[in-house]
């Protein structure tokens, strides 16, 4: 998978916006203040299967692994390293919540709906190969297998409750299927956005077995510095349009965020650059991209490192949260409640002390997508920059927005010795509104 961290870039002169973009109302309470989580430097979590109460937001916090003192199955000697959630627009939560998958480094490992583990998925079904669950059956997951590195174009069906898989599609015309590490099945449950050879991407429809028409993104990586593939990421609408995210920025073709129909015929571009986001809807209907602007070169005054959501119809813009130029972020959307989650981290990894520490560092949120700025603060993770990718929370939200689960080391490296790429996974049961400490967002 192709990660980037985006940061802003200056540039001599700006590029024009394409939409219009609302400026959200000032709340009228008190701007929200600085939270800094206590004993940062000495607390360690409780054991697996117990939880705490996080000590500034009050939200409950289970620990669903202990990689250390869990057996790596796959080699078959030795203990995990980590256990990670996969990335936070992939769901590993089933249609109903009663089970999700967490990567026990390469493999899955399946828990139930209240984040304990219960066993190992086949060993077919790993970190390469993508697993996304059925929206219609709870007990099955579509996943790509793994051949060969030349040979990865079978779509498979794992029945999870028999251990049993079959054959779904072979795109014998590819050598490898991919949908390039963060896209999700749609809405309906019935199709996958998909890339043949890193190339050729298409809609496919699983129950009428149909394969969409064809873009070759090959066509578009006409300028200097990026060679093919010129694109970064893929993803599936709630109304099946397809989303991709080009490596270069700026407007015009072929940059940032383009939306497409499920027949890959061009509609508009929704983004001067790419950055985390996520593919929702509205409580209007609107579909909708919840997107971070940190990269975009020409962002507006009033919304720096924002969280926008850009409705897809005509890529009109309103900026939800304003964000320290210091935070990175993950997004999560649940199936259209009115919300959106924001997992902050920062990759300095400042001291829990002002001034360091800024507005919502290291945090999880739930941001209100009417615009308002109304946010609810759920906890501190507490994950600290380790010098590579795993230490990342990758927050990731359940389909009905009551469960959340996020990866985290808890800073286990200096505090107990832990190696380098140490990571286990918490659970929430997502509070109820008027359990949650609120803020209006805006400064």
């Amino acid at each position: 998978m192709r990660k980037f961290r985006w940061q802003p870039i200056v540039l001599g002169c700006a590029v024009p916006l394409l939409w219009s973009v609302v400026v959200p109302a000032f709340g009228a309470t008190d701007p929200p203040a600085v939270l800094i989580p206590p004993d940062y430097n000495t607390f360690v979590p409780p054991g697996v299967g117990a939880s705490y109460a996080d000590p500034v937001f009050g939200t409950v916090i289970k620990r669903s692994s202990d990689a250390p003192n869990m057996p790596n199955n796959f080699t078959g000697s030795g203990m995990l390293a980590w256990v990670t959630t996969e990335y936070s627009t992939v769901n590993p939560f089933n249609r109903n919540g009663s089970r999700l998958i967490l990567q026990h480094q390469g493999y899955y490992g399946l828990y139930d709906g209240n984040g304990t583990y219960l066993q190992d998925l086949p060993f077919a079904v790993n970190a390469a190969t993508g697993p996304r669950w059925s929206r219609t059956d709870a007990n099955v997951l579509y996943y790509v297998k793994w051949v060969s590195p030349t040979s990865q174009n079978r779509l498979m069906r794992l029945d999870v409750s028999t251990g049993t898989s079959s054959l779904v599609h072979f795109f014998n015309e590819y050598a490898i299927i991919s949908g390039e590490g963060e896209s999700d099945i749609s809405r309906d449950g019935d199709h996958l956005v998909l890339a043949g050879d890193n190339r050729y991407v298409f809609v496919y429809e699983i129950s009428t077995d149909t394969k969409g028409p064809v873009l070759d993104t090959d066509l578009g990586c006409v300028y200097p510095g990026y060679p093919p593939p010129c694109f970064n990421n893929l993803y599936i609408a709630p109304n099946n349009s397809v989303a991709i995210g080009w490596l270069p920025a700026g407007a015009g073709r072929f940059k940032g965020v383009e939306l497409f129909g499920s027949d890959m015929v061009f509609q508009r571009q929704l983004t001067h650059a790419i950055g985390h986001q996520h593919l929702a809807r509205d409580t209007n209907g609107d579909d909708l991209l919840v997107w971070n602007n940190s990269g975009d070169p020409a962002p507006p005054i009033f919304c720096p490192n924002g969280i926008v959501k850009v409705r897809l119809s005509d890529a009109h813009q309103t900026c939800l949260l304003p964000l320290d130029w210091s935070l990175a972020v993950h997004i999560t959307a649940s199936d259209g409640n009115g919300w959106v989650f924001v997992e902050t981290y920062d990759p300095a990894d400042p001291p829990a002390s002002l001034p360091a520490w800024k507005l919502y560092t290291n945090e999880i949120l739930k941001v209100k997508l009417d615009g308002t700025g109304e946010t609810q603060r759920l906890l501190h993770h507490r994950s600290r920059q380790t010098a590579n990718y795993e230490y990342q929370p990758r927050a990731t939200v359940s389909r009905d927005g009551r469960k959340l689960v996020y990866t985290s080391n808890y800073g286990l490296q200096a505090i107990l010795g832990y190696p380098t790429w140490y990571t286990d996974v918490y659970f929430v049961a997502v509070p109820p509104i008027e359990d949650i400490i609120f803020s209006d967002g805006f400064e």
